[in-house]
């Protein structure tokens, strides 16, 4: 007795596969994006008129989901399915080759949409994955199973592709009413590459094109290359020529990035509540021992990433809006001084420290350069502390509050005059756990112990969102002890966000960060009232008031009020400086 074998419609089978094969391409950035990312699309039909439904079902969706498609897949498949001669195995060969790099390039393209809200950028790119793949492959502990599991898992892959490539270009021809639906897609495709021309670039076209993403790709590169070349530091040495101006008194500074500190915070419903209470809480205690404290939305020049352009932005007065631009003034700079904060204030008797407390290091060569870059008196680094304790998240690191306390006790033990502090906190960085807790003794954290459980990716998405949230409140919290445990009443913080959290933040949740000047001097804290600062800890506009490269020329300009022998100040820039030729960030409406 012959066994009863189902066999699938070779239509449904082939119209699967199309779905399949083009839901794969999208895959990686559901599963990256999970704030807006979905399986199926969010098609809104009550109240919409057919225009706007076609819209949104064939033309865009700025969320991520698998039903939308890659353009020469499709014409190739319908080129396929409408000329015989075409149905061989080399051109069947020659579409496997072709998927896989479609394939990367849209997962290349969803990493840097995700992480970073930008299109992607070749020349802006390259050297932050790479030398980022160096220092991961230098400072993971790789084993022989992982390495020999992904490589089979990138051969597992590209045969699946091929085995599905065979039922997407089969060798019989398709049915009259597939290759019907194969025309209608074509023209679809060719209309759309007619009428909406670049926008088949972006990602939020249903149907985007491979070839208009790479056009766009170099003409962009092309664009930063040459904006980065005609970089001429003469209108940089001219605004900030403060050569004319002297501090009467100098406070000790502290100016703290925060890490993933981002507009996300006050901008969702849910955390706005928890924010508020938790900053008026912090304020209370500030405010009870006599410091006062200004806010505002300060615009970021970058996004989920790349905080040494957002903090150099910040200390050089300067849009540093790409790792080209961040790497030529590295480069730049080191037989001649780049005349930043930090400069300004060493002419004025300042001590400048730096501290980096990662365990993962750079070569002795790398310090030195940035050292030089800079213009950094002692900069700390991790052997520098001398911890023994467990330690947490990115890097992985000491307990801030352990690292911020060590730092301070140094810099006040080998200096009698004032200095500046600069550094960027590592315990709220992605993934937000698992974190240390705050203790009364700070000494204490360097204490042996066992590591904390490491973090996973294999996690609920509620449960990322709770990590991060705990992450923030961690800090704010450490920060204000920090602050409150300051024996110099004179001294002046500065708190800043470098960027919006990535993985848990959206792109319509803006590029802003909090940005907080806390002293007891509440002269100087009230002089930013006028520059878009609001009272307090609150950052509740409804729209950002300043911007990172502008922190440079105001800080400055208020210091100067507040503590210098008065007359002129300087003017002060609230665009900093940019790149010649540099274009501000402009918003990209859907076409």
């Amino acid at each position: 007795m012959r066994k009863l074998r189902l066999r699938p419609h070779p239509e449904l089978a082939y119209w699967a596969v199309f779905f399949v094969l083009h839901a794969l391409i999208f895959l990686p950035v559901v599963v990256m994006d999970r704030e807006e990312g979905s399986l199926l699309p969010a098609i809104s039909f009550s109240g919409h008129s057919f225009d706007q439904i076609w819209r949104q079902v064939f033309v865009w969706r700025s969320a991520p989901d698998l039903l939308h498609f890659n353009s020469e897949l499709v014409l190739a498949a319908s080129l396929w399915g409408m000329f015989p001669r075409l149905r061989r195995t080399g051109v069947r060969v020659g579409f496997v080759a072709g998927y896989q790099i479609v394939f990367g390039y849209y997962l290349y393209e969803g990493a840097s949409v995700t992480f970073f809200n930008l299109e992607p950028v070749f020349y802006s790119q390259f050297r932050m994955a790479t030398e980022g793949f160096a220092f991961f492959l230098q400072n993971a502990r790789l084993t022989v199973a992982f390495v020999a599991g992904t490589v089979g898992l990138i051969a597992a892959g590209a045969m699946v592709v091929a085995r599905l490539a065979r039922l997407a270009l089969p060798c019989r021809s398709p049915s009259p009413a597939t290759r019907a639906v194969l025309a209608l897609l074509a023209i679809v495709v060719l209309g759309q590459t007619a009428y909406y021309r670049q926008n088949t670039a972006r990602s939020g076209m249903v149907f985007s094109s491979l070839a208009a993403k790479l056009a766009q790709n170099f003409a962009e590169s092309r664009r930063v290359y040459r904006n980065v070349k005609r970089f001429d530091s003469t209108k940089v040495l001219q605004a900030y020529d403060y050569s004319g101006f002297a501090l009467e008194q100098r406070p000790s500074i502290y100016i703290i990035f925060v890490e993933s500190y981002g507009s996300v915070l006050y901008n969702r419903s849910d955390w706005r509540v928890r924010y508020r209470e938790l900053t008026g809480r912090l304020e209370g205690r500030l405010a009870g021992a006599g410091w006062h404290a200004a806010s505002a939305r300060s615009l970021a020049p970058t996004w989920g990433g790349g905080s040494w352009m957002s903090y150099t932005s910040a200390l050089f007065g300067l849009h540093v809006g790409s790792d080209p631009q961040y790497y030529a003034l590295v480069d730049k700079y080191q037989l001649e001084a780049y005349p930043d904060l930090g400069r300004f204030l060493k002419e004025q008797g300042y001590r400048y420290y730096r501290l980096t407390a990662l365990s993962m290091g750079l070569p002795k060569s790398a310090w030195r350069k940035y050292i030089d870059f800079f213009g950094v008196d002692r900069w700390l680094l991790y052997e520098d502390l001398n911890f023994s304790g467990p330690e947490y998240g990115w890097g992985p690191a000491p307990p801030d509050q352990f690292s911020l306390q060590f730092a301070r006790e140094t810099m006040r033990s080998e200096t009698d005059g004032p200095y500046l502090f600069f550094t960027i906190t590592q315990n709220s960085h992605y993934p937000w756990t698992p974190l240390p807790r705050l203790v009364d003794d700070w000494r204490s954290l360097n204490l042996p112990g066992e590591p904390p459980p490491a973090s996973s990716e294999l996690i609920e998405h509620s449960e990322r969102r709770r990590n991060y949230w705990n992450a923030v409140a961690y800090q704010l919290e450490m920060l204000t002890d920090f602050i409150l445990s300051e024996p110099d009443g004179g001294a002046i913080f500065v708190l800043v966000g470098d960027h919006q959290p990535p993985r848990v933040s959206r792109g319509e949740d803006g590029w802003d960060t909090p940005l907080h000047i806390i002293a007891k001097n509440s002269d100087f804290i009230a002089s930013f009232g006028g520059y878009g600062f609001e009272e307090g800890l609150g950052v509740w506009e409804p729209d950002p008031t300043f911007r990172h490269e502008a922190f440079y020329s105001l800080f400055v300009r208020q210091l100067l009020e507040a503590y210098g022998s008065g007359g002129a100040l300087p003017p002060y820039l609230p665009e900093g400086v940019r790149f010649e030729g540099e274009m501000p960030r402009p918003a990209a409406p859907a076409p």
